[in-house]
């Protein structure tokens, strides 16, 4: 299964692989919109495989997300039995809510449950993590919609991301998606955090700062 390059999605919109946010965004969400189920996890898997070989040799503190499957999310769970098995931690994030992030630990145990915007996230029972165990964390895998040859990303809009690498800025930046890198995002600003790594199902791409 080939995907295509992003800048093929609306051609007549581009130059040179240059976009707006808004254009990237509404191009990619149409597009996955149209994957079959075996599509998204092919991608889903060779991103998963791409991941493991990037992980540290000894057990690590590790941030992921849970996929919205109706919304053919790149989906990680199958990486949840490899980081068990390593030994490494896993948190993932709960919307609280004030519309902020927070950040739980994933267990074989953790009871998920759908919040009321459909994203899958530990239940409440299961309390948040401690700043000391947050300021633990090593590796973000971040989601978005695409990026650019800078690091710069186009995520979902809600900022959580972004707030997240302000106030944790020591953590391994690592973006998941579809589509390889463009080459520029034309509406950053001085406030957007670059990535530091970014893997697609076909490429692992480091950025140096």
């Amino acid at each position: 299964m080939k995907i295509p390059a992003i800048s093929n999605l609306f051609p007549n919109q581009w130059q040179h692989k240059k976009a707006l946010k808004s254009d990237i965004r509404a191009a990619v969400l149409a597009y996955r919109k149209n994957l079959s189920s075996s599509q998204v996890q092919t991608y889903s898997q060779k991103i998963c495989q791409q991941i493991i070989t990037q992980l540290p040799e000894k057990p690590t503190t590790i941030h992921l997300f849970l996929p919205i499957i109706q919304n053919h999310e790149i989906d990680l769970r199958s990486l949840l039995p490899v980081l068990w098995e390593r030994g490494d931690k896993v948190y993932v994030p709960r919307v609280t809510l004030d519309q902020t992030l927070e950040h739980v630990r994933l267990l074989p145990e953790t009871i998920i449950e759908e919040n009321r915007w459909g994203i899958p996230e530990p239940a409440l029972n299961h309390l948040p993590a401690t700043e000391e165990e947050i300021q633990a964390i090593e590796i973000v895998l971040t989601p978005l919609l695409a990026c650019d040859d800078q690091g710069f990303r186009v995520g979902y809009g809600g900022g959580f991301y972004d707030q997240f690498f302000h106030e944790y800025p020591h953590v391994d930046k690592i973006g998941v998606g579809f589509f390889e890198p463009i080459t520029k995002i034309l509406d950053t600003y001085e406030g957007d955090i670059p990535l530091d790594q970014y893997i697609s199902p076909m490429t692992i791409t480091r950025f140096h700062r």
